[in-house]
C-alpha cells in the first residue's frame, strides 16, 4: 500500500523579530523508514527578542521545540535568504548543536548562496566560465558583488558619528559568517540545492505528495531587474552600491581618535553636528539599498499538498516578484493557484514593499464561497520604522490582509505562548487554529 498525505501542520515560532516556521506533513501509513511524518523547517533567525510579557523566543529554546516537534529528525531545511532575522539562529552554539543532530536531508537556499568553489569562488568569470546550477556569468558575478558589499557594510557598521539607528541597521546587513559556515556544513555532500525561478527543488523522494514550485528569485539572466541593472549603461547597480560603500568606509574615523581642537559651543560645533547627520543620511541610504538587494535574493516557494496551497515568500520585494507576476496572464494555471492560496507567510514581516498589489488583487477577487485564506506574520512592532509611512508592520497592509485573510501574528502571543499552530486536512482544508 502506498502511503498518502492526510494532514498538514504549520507551526510559527515566537522568535521576536524574525522568521522560523515548521511545516509537517502527516501520512495515513508509515513510509519506508517507519515514520508517518515529514518535516520542513523554513528559516531560523531573529534580530530582536519578543516584547515584554511574551515567550522569550531564544533560538536555543526554539531549537529544542523543533527537536520535539520533529521527533529529532528533519527532512528539509529552507533558508530563504541571508538576513540575520532569517538565519541568526544557526550561529547560536546551543541551537547549532540541535540542528546538526536533526541532520536535514536536503537544504534549500537561493542561487546567490552557492558556496565558494561551486560557482562563485573567484568572482572574476571570463568568457570560458561555464554555467553552473543554471547560473551564467552575470549571475555569478552578481553573487560575488553581493558578498563583497556585505563585507564593506561591516566596515560601515563601525563608523563613528553615525546615528545609533543607522549603525544598528548597518550591522543587520553584515554577513553572519558563523551561521553561513554551519549552513554550508549542513548542505555539504550533495544535500544542498541552490534554487532560482523554475528550478527543481528535488524533494520528490523525501516528501511524497508534495509539489514545489520555485517562483523566485530569478537569476540575472532570467530577469536583470533583480539586480536593479541600470537602463542607461551595462553596469550593475550593485557595482555602484559597492563603490559608494567603500567610499563611505574609507572616510571612517579610527575608533578612539579625537579631534585635536576643542570645538566648544557655537556655530562650529553646530556645523560639525549637521555634517555628521548628513553622513548618517548617506549611510542610511546605502544600507537601505543593500537591504533591498538581499531581500530580492529571497526564495519564493509555492508548496502544494493535495488541494492545499501554501505560499512562503521570505522577504522578497518587487524586483524578485515581478518575474512571476508579469507572466501570470500567460500562465492561467499558476494564476489560479496563487489566487487560491490557503496559507500565506506574510512577506518581510508586514513591510509595505513585500506583498505586491497584484497578488493581493487575486485574493480580493476570490469567490465568496471559497475558504478564507490564513496569513501568518512573524514580527514585532516598533523595531523598524518610526512613522506611519515606514512602520513594520505597515498598518495599511495589515488592514488589507485582514480583508482577504484571517491574520495571525507572533506579536499577538501575549500569554507566553511559544508558537502558533495550524492544521488542515489535505482533502478538505481550510487551515484551522489549534487552541492550546
Amino acid at each position: 500500500m502506498v502511503s498518502a498525505p492526510t494532514q498538514v501542520g504549520v507551526r510559527m515560532y515566537q522568535v521576536g523579530f524574525g522568521d522560523c516556521i515548521l511545516v509537517s506533513v502527516g501520512y495515513d501509513e508509515p513510509l519506508s523508514d517507519g515514520r508517518a511524518e515529514r518535516h520542513i523547517l523554513i528559516d531560523f533567525g531573529s534580530t530582536r527578542s519578543a516584547r515584554e510579557g511574551r515567550a522569550r523566543g531564544r533560538m536555543s529554546d526554539v531549537a529544542k521545540l523543533i527537536e520535539e516537534h520533529t521527533g529529532g529528525e528533519l527532512d528539509v531545511l529552507v533558508v530563504t535568504h541571508r538576513h540575520k532575522d532569517h538565519l541568526a539562529g544557526f550561529a547560536d552554539d546551543s541551537a547549532a548543536k540541535v540542528l546538526r543532530a536533526l541532520a536535514p536531508k536536503r537544504v534549500l537556499r537561493s542561487w546567490t548562496e552557492v558556496p565558494d568553489g561551486d560557482g562563485t569562488a573567484d568572482g572574476q568569470p571570463d568568457a570560458e566560465t561555464p554555467k553552473q546550477d543554471g547560473l551564467g556569468r552575470a549571475s555569478i558575478r552578481y553573487a560575488q558583488l553581493l558578498s563583497d558589499a556585505q563585507k564593506d557594510a561591516e566596515v560601515l557598521s563601525t563608523l563613528t558619528g553615525l546615528h545609533d539607528d543607522v549603525q544598528a541597521a548597518a550591522k543587520e546587513q553584515v554577513k553572519n559568517a558563523k551561521a553561513i559556515e554551519l549552513l554550508d556544513e549542513l548542505a555539504a555532500s550533495g544535500r544542498g540545492r541552490y534554487l532560482h525561478a523554475g528550478a527543481d527543488a528535488g524533494l520528490d523522494d523525501l516528501i511524497p505528495g508534495l509539489a514545489v514550485t520555485v517562483l523566485g528569485p530569478p537569476t540575472v539572466e532570467q530577469d536583470a531587474r533583480v539586480a536593479k541593472q541600470r537602463e542607461e549603461d551595462r553596469e550593475y547597480w550593485m557595482l555602484a552600491l559597492r563603490s559608494s560603500l567603500r567610499e563611505a568606509a574609507q572616510r571612517r574615523i579610527p575608533p578612539g581618535e579625537k579631534h585635536d581642537i576643542d570645538l566648544g559651543p557655537g556655530p562650529v560645533r553646530w556645523l560639525i553636528e549637521r555634517l555628521s547627520s548628513q553622513k548618517s543620511h548617506s549611510v542610511a541610504r546605502l544600507v537601505r539599498d543593500l537591504d533591498d538587494a538581499l531581500n530580492n535574493t529571497s526564495l519564493v516557494l509555492l508548496l502544494e499538498i493535495g488541494e492545499l496551497k501554501m505560499l512562503f515568500a521570505g522577504d522578497a520585494q518587487i524586483e524578485n516578484w515581478q518575474y512571476t507576476l508579469e507572466r501570470l496572464d500567460g500562465q492561467p494555471r499558476l494564476k489560479a493557484k496563487l489566487a487560491a492560496i490557503d496559507l500565506y507567510k506574510v512577506g518581510h514581516h508586514g513591510s509595505r514593499n513585500a506583498t505586491p498589489r497584484t497578488l493581493h488583487a487575486l485574493w480580493k477577487d476570490r469567490p465568496d464561497d471559497s475558504p478564507k485564506m490564513i496569513a501568518l506574520m512573524s514580527t514585532r512592532e516598533g523595531v523598524h520604522g518610526k512613522s506611519v509611512a515606514t512602520a513594520v508592520p505597515r498598518e495599511t497592509l495589515v488592514t488589507a490582509l485582514r480583508q482577504v485573510a484571517t491574520l495571525h501574528s507572533t506579536d499577538d502571543l501575549g500569554r507566553g505562548e511559544e508558537f502558533i499552530e495550524l492544521v488542515a486536512d489535505v482533502g478538505q482544508g481550510p487551515f484551522r487554529l489549534v487552541q492550546r
